[in-house]
């Protein structure tokens, strides 16, 4: 359908850039069996006929012998005037040849050379935009097909972790691993990572806080707004000796740009440009440990002083002011990445590490 769009355009500029002297020229160099030969034969055979009726006329009021001369002399004109006319359409048919065999385009004309170019430049322009139109949306389907899409195992995933936990609960877990990961990216463009300390394992907590400090330094907020978790399932439970490893698979849309701190100028990204990206959210937590909620919410038990502690609060205990380091004792966030090239699709699922197997 687009092909035959872009036919009909180009066709129309090639006809619309051809001078209007050549239409004409075309009209007058059509051949005498149709159009114009006709249609001035004609004319003068009707005029024949009225001057053959005065003629007629006109003799029989006067004597014969005269009449005969101007009957013969009327005959002969009546015959040449057929050939007259012939000879004078055939002539403006060979003049009309002639005249055109000069030049279709005359270029030392400025208005045929205007005309020519512009059409030739306009069909150029229109012929990029459609090539770089069409590269672009072949280029974004390539990615969407070669895009890699991490397994779902949410069912078995579930179904194994309720044998030893049976407060687990796939749909409200994968609701709270989207809480946690809004709650991050709100505090990264707040640039407060006092509020995550319970949701991340405290090496990964150290590594993004030295870099928000960076930020920080340089004068530059890295805002991530307009976040949308589109989908999210059970990807991946890795348990070894000591700990359970469970993967998110995140489908993600979201701005993501950065500006100055003072002037407010984009320094890199674009505010309207969106970002669709799959993360990849391993939370761990240590063996034998049970899901706590409170209020129907997955939430930490601080073991100070035994108080339940909201997972997504300021990260201190709300009643003793205790830190909490969550991976103790409940699912704290180890690790997160977006799921580019080179990414390892696992279709294990379930996977039991014994270190002790020799």
């Amino acid at each position: 359908m687009k092909k035959k769009i872009l036919a009909i355009i180009l066709s129309s500029i090639i006809a619309l850039s051809l001078p209007t002297a050549m239409i004409a020229e075309a009209y007058d160099i059509l051949p005498v069996d149709v159009g114009n030969y006709h249609r001035y034969n004609n004319k003068k055979k009707s005029s024949s006929s009225k001057s053959r009726s005065r003629s007629s006329s006109r003799s029989s009021s006067r004597s014969s012998s005269r009449s005969s001369s101007r009957s013969r002399s009327s005959s002969s004109s009546k015959n040449s005037k057929p050939d007259s006319s012939s000879s004078r359409s055939y002539s403006n048919y060979s003049g009309s040849v002639s005249k055109s065999s000069k030049s279709s385009i005359d270029l030392s004309n400025p208005e045929d050379i205007v005309i020519t170019v512009g059409a030739i430049i306009f069909i150029i322009v229109l012929i990029l935009f459609f090539t770089k139109t069409c590269k672009g949306k072949k280029k974004s389907s390539e990615n969407n097909s070669n895009r890699i899409i991490p397994y779902d195992f949410t069912p078995q995933i579930a179904g194994f972790i309720q044998q030893n936990d049976t407060n687990f609960n796939a749909g409200q877990f994968l609701e709270w691993s989207k809480n946690i990961f809004v709650t991050l990216q709100t505090a990264w463009t707040q640039r407060d990572w006092e509020k995550i300390r319970t949701l991340e394992k405290e090496e990964l907590f150290e590594q993004h806080n030295t870099q928000l400090q960076e930020y920080i330094r340089l004068g530059r907020i890295n805002v991530i707004e307009n976040i949308n978790v589109s989908n999210a399932y059970l990807h991946k439970l890795v348990i070894d000796d000591n700990y359970e490893h469970l993967t998110v698979s995140m489908f993600v849309t979201m701005n993501d740009y950065i500006i100055d701190e003072k002037s407010g100028k984009v320094l890199m990204g674009n505010k309207k440009e969106v970002f669709d990206t799959i993360y990849q959210l391993t939370f761990i937590r240590r063996k034998g440990i049970k899901t706590a909620f409170v209020n129907g919410a997955i939430a930490n038990v601080c073991p100070h002083c035994g108080a339940a502690v909201n997972s997504a609060s300021a990260g201190r205990c709300e009643y003793c002011g205790s830190i909490i380091h969550t991976g103790e004792f409940n699912w704290v966030l180890s690790d997160m990445e977006g799921v580019e090239d080179g990414f390892y699709n696992d279709n294990r699922g379930i996977i039991i590490l014994n270190n002790n197997q020799n």
